[in-house]
């Protein structure tokens, strides 16, 4: 399935759900194509730093019981719907969990755009005119 045809399709599922002729567990269970699929797509409770940037920027904005709208990150497409949210200190352990996970994606990203500007710069273009 394309990108725009999933973002249709999951864009049509809100819908459905916001007039009340569809749930967001059935639906999950019936075309998620995730791990969370059996579970109606229930993530469980999640702590800051736990999902890849774009999808927690979504789910921070949403408050309870609302459905985003369909979102792009490099899994796929998602709707995320938020049922709770609930204050909960966070441990040393969950604390240094998430700022190695911090560190980890810094120099993923450092190592990214270093092998970007070797590539570059090993590269060779060579302008030509056109044959006439």
């Amino acid at each position: 399935m394309t990108e725009a045809a999933a973002i249709e399709k999951l864009a049509d599922f809100k819908k459905r759900i916001l007039a009340g002729q569809a749930d967001f567990a059935t639906l999950a269970r019936e075309n998620s194509q995730d791990g969370s699929a059996k579970e109606g797509g229930d993530l469980g409770w999640a702590n800051p730093g736990m999902f890849v940037p774009e999808f927690e920027k979504v789910m921070s904005a949403l408050g309870p019981n609302q459905i985003s709208d369909p979102l792009v990150s490099r899994f796929g497409v998602h709707l995320v719907q938020v049922l709770e949210r609930r204050e909960a200190p966070i441990s040393p352990r969950d604390q240094r969990e998430m700022v190695r996970g911090m560190l980890r994606e810094k120099k993923q990203n450092e190592a990214y755009a270093l092998w970007a500007q070797e590539v570059r710069g090993r590269a060779y273009v060579e302008f030509r005119d056109a044959p006439q």
